[in-house]
């Protein structure tokens, strides 16, 4: 329905000169639509009104959004050519972070506290150390320039490297595979607000070194490795020795992901090894088999969540074209011999036979299902989140685990104890033993979630330290390749290391 209303554009004129912004003119024009509006009569519906209204509203926060970043870039150049006068034409990381940080704690010290100092330098040093980052080896190198002088410039420089070192804490276990495991994977990023803002509030509060200290590893062979690395250092006396220290620096920086062997399922891949703690105590270890060099098991993190027996096994796209393909393109009985069922996309059965093989191309249309008993998963499957559908189980071919080299699956982790870890995690369920076996008997697929908090840890380490004694294992997927580490210098590695 139309009004009729006297509407004095007076009043919008008022609400945008409540929002200051009267060097920009828009008041002046509002004034002047007002003078007009007060002569004329307009005839608006209601929907018309709240449509002028929001348009206003939109338009102002647009014009305030505006100046608000005119403002702060005015202000942050402001800031950086306070800091460049400071520094000079030394390089930063994160220029203009550390420009925002200092001007709004009026350029004070941030690293009084001489222990947190010394603990990030420290852990700092054995990043650097691993070779995974130029520009880290270069803001330590800085530091090392600065620390005779001290002072603002110093401290600057410290804020600056602990800034990547805190984004490397934070993300390194989400980022282990890439950052640890490639050439040149790391890339330093600021990290998040928040945490930024953590860290500035535990230096307001005299809590630099509790801070600090929870970033730093806490895998015992994690600090031993790090504590052998600068007497390894003084000993160095050609490049096959920096070598050396390479592979136990970046071997160090892959044990800091892993918490103290207190609880939960680890396998360390080269090992070939599955051990199982609970509050400390070893309660099971197994020999593994891991993925093959063409199909790695990938370095990760998880949980449990649950038990399958008499698992049947559905083979991944990859695996189907690769390997099962071609052997049933030379013989279709394979998938009878094998329990193999084909399945079309809506979980109908397919007659092998039926299949014009010659014409399957590199893509095969159907799925492949295994049945419980016979699968390539034995009797046990261990389920856990996994992007790469990664998990543990067991295997028919118990034979493979007498092999030295046991770098043979499609990536997932056959366990060779695999009913003894099932017998732990089903009694924890309510299952009797006689339960078990029952189920075991009747081949059909049963699961049961895991009642307890079980991580699983999925680490690639071939060096540490343990007691003073190095330990060694082969390096399967060639991830311990040296990168060029002559950026490295080991006498600013070692003065921090001490």
């Amino acid at each position: 329905m139309l009004k009729t209303t006297s509407f004095k554009l007076a009043k919008i004129a008022a609400l945008l000169t409540s929002c200051a912004y009267v060097g920009n003119g828009v008041a002046d024009n509002a004034v002047q639509t007002a003078v007009e509006a007060g002569q004329t009569q307009i005839t608006l519906t209601d929907e018309q009104l709240i449509a002028e209204q929001k348009a206003i509203e939109e338009q102002l926060a647009a014009e305030r959004k505006a100046e608000d970043e005119r403002l702060f870039a005015e202000q942050q150049q402001i800031s950086e050519q306070r800091l460049s006068d400071v520094i000079g034409p030394q390089q930063l990381l994160f220029k203009s972070e550390i420009a925002r940080i200092y001007s709004q704690n009026d350029y004070v010290l941030l690293w009084e506290d001489k222990a947190a100092e010394k603990q990030f330098l420290r852990e700092y040093a054995a990043i650097v150390a691993s070779g995974i980052s130029r520009k880290s080896a270069e803001a330590l190198e800085n530091i090392e320039k600065a620390s005779a002088t001290g002072g603002l410039v110093y401290d600057i420089l410290l804020t600056d490297a602990f800034l990547d070192y805190m984004y490397y804490s934070k993300n390194a276990m989400k980022s282990a595979q890439k950052w640890l495991y490639t050439v040149n994977g790391y890339k330093a990023e600021l990290p998040q607000e928040q945490d930024i803002q953590a860290w500035l509030s535990a230096v307001k509060n005299n809590e630099n070194s509790a801070f600090v200290s929870r970033l730093s590893g806490q895998n015992s062979l994690y600090k031993q490795t790090v504590r052998y690395l600068e007497s390894a250092i003084s000993a160095t006396k050609n490049q096959q020795d920096g070598a050396k220290l390479h592979k136990l620096a970046i071997n160090a920086q892959r044990l800091r992901l892993i918490p103290s062997f207190e609880n939960g399922i680890f396998v360390n891949i080269p090992s070939y090894q599955l051990n199982y703690y609970r509050d400390g105590k070893l309660v099971l270890n197994s020999r593994v088999i891991v993925g093959k060099q063409e199909r790695k098991t990938p370095v990760m993190y998880s949980k449990l969540s649950n038990v399958v027996v008499n698992p049947p096994w559905n083979p991944t796209t990859r695996l189907i074209n690769e390997d099962l393909v071609p052997k049933i393109k030379r013989d279709p009985s394979y998938v009878a011999r094998h329990g193999y069922t084909i399945l079309d996309g809506n979980g109908r059965s397919i007659d092998p036979y039926s299949i014009n093989w010659s014409a399957i191309g590199s893509k095969f249309p159907y799925r492949l299902r295994q049945a419980p008993g016979d699968s390539a998963l034995g009797n046990y499957k261990f389920n856990m989140p996994s992007s790469d559908a990664i998990y543990l189980h067991d295997t028919p071919n118990h034979t493979l685990f007498g092999k030295k080299d046991r770098a043979l699956s499609s990536g997932c982790i056959r366990v060779e104890k695999s009913d003894q870890l099932a017998t732990i995690l089903l009694k924890e369920s309510g299952w009797s033993e006689e339960r078990k076996q029952r189920v075991l008997k009747s081949r059909q697929t049963t699961s049961a979630n895991v009642r307890s908090d079980n991580p699983v840890y999925l680490y690639y380490v071939t060096a540490w330290v343990d007691q003073g004694k190095i330990n060694t294992l082969p390096d399967i997927y060639g991830y311990d390749s040296a990168s060029n580490l002559t950026y490295v210098n080991w006498n600013t590695v070692k003065k921090y290391l001490m």
